[in-house]
């Protein structure tokens, strides 16, 4: 069995001195794991250079942890990368950029970041000039989805073969991303807000399209896109979001997209005291036929990075 997970925020803890890229709990201790390593580059408070100065720092921190750790993990950007780090028994790394706000609106830095090695990027987290966020919903903005200055920015992406994540997106810049983009997009944290009403979820609507252009969604384990009820955030109804995309018809498009470390709470019963995704797809096994245990735990996300990384 091969594991993906399309968001981590662990490259956050490496900057802050308290942990490795590769953990205990973050990375398989059974299985072949590729994570997703999501640079959160817009934080609320700081001016665009703060983030640009961010996203040098972590992209310097992601470097020398992959040197420092390589007898654990090896970097990855293309489909060969992963097969090589598998086939010598580690785990592999794909670097992604959560808000662009990091890149100063730049195509030519963002041209430099993905010569680093950058192949996911989402455009906002927070609204910024590039586009709107998510949290329009909360603040009463206006959604006026991708500007102008946006749409550059996408057309140089796609010119590089950028993969774009539409998880922190407002519901207009996800249709005009779905619309820009030259790859199917990919929700790298999100679940489905027939079951959780939050605006960061996908609806129904929104679930579909990606499933029919062949993009991928990621269960997210931050308990507040799970449930609104406190005593329904468990494990139990984390995977009733998976029963919901099987319902869409969306077997082949989902996945893991843990959000480890972004997180200040995990489901009931997980516990950081061992490998979270031996975890999950411990409970899976007692409760889905193997295959599509199998799907959800990475093949599905490999038969799309074949195709599109």
């Amino acid at each position: 069995m091969f594991i993906v997970d399309s968001h981590c925020d662990s490259i956050q803890k490496v900057d802050t001195k308290h942990f490795d890229l590769v953990n205990p709990y973050n990375y398989s201790r059974k299985h072949p794991q590729l994570q997703f390593v999501a640079m959160m580059t817009g934080w609320p408070g700081d001016k665009d250079n703060d983030s640009w100065k961010r996203a040098c720092r972590y992209t310097g921190l992601y470097c020398m942890s992959i040197a420092s750790e390589s007898d654990k993990v090896l970097p990855v950007t293309c489909y060969a990368d992963i097969e090589r780090a598998f086939a010598e028994g580690k785990h592999g790394a794909l670097l992604t950029i959560e808000s662009a706000t990091g890149l100063k609106n730049s195509p030519a830095l963002l041209e430099r970041f993905y010569n680093v090695g950058v192949r996911v990027i989402s455009l906002a987290w927070l609204s910024n000039d590039l586009a709107k966020s998510n949290r329009v919903f909360e603040d009463g903005e206006e959604d006026t989805g991708i500007s102008e200055i946006g749409r550059e920015f996408v057309k140089k992406g796609n010119d590089l073969g950028v993969i774009w994540d539409v998880s922190h997106a407002s519901d207009q810049t996800f249709w005009d991303l779905c619309e820009l983009s030259e790859k199917p997009v990919i929700a790298t944290h999100s679940n489905f807000r027939a079951l959780c009403p939050h605006s960061r979820n996908l609806t129904d609507e929104m679930a579909k399209r990606i499933i029919a252009d062949g993009g991928m969604i990621g269960l997210n384990l931050a308990v507040g896109f799970i449930h609104e009820e406190e005593e329904k955030r468990t494990v139990e109804y984390l995977f009733r979001h998976l029963d919901h995309c099987l319902t869409l018809g969306g077997e082949n498009n989902i996945g893991f997209g843990c959000d480890i470390d972004g997180v200040s709470q995990y489901p009931a019963p997980l516990t950081l005291e061992d490998s979270i995704h031996d975890q999950l797809i411990d409970y899976m096994q007692k409760h889905y036929p193997e295959r599509i245990v199998e799907k959800v735990a990475g093949e599905n996300y490999l038969a799309y990075l074949k195709k599109w990384l």
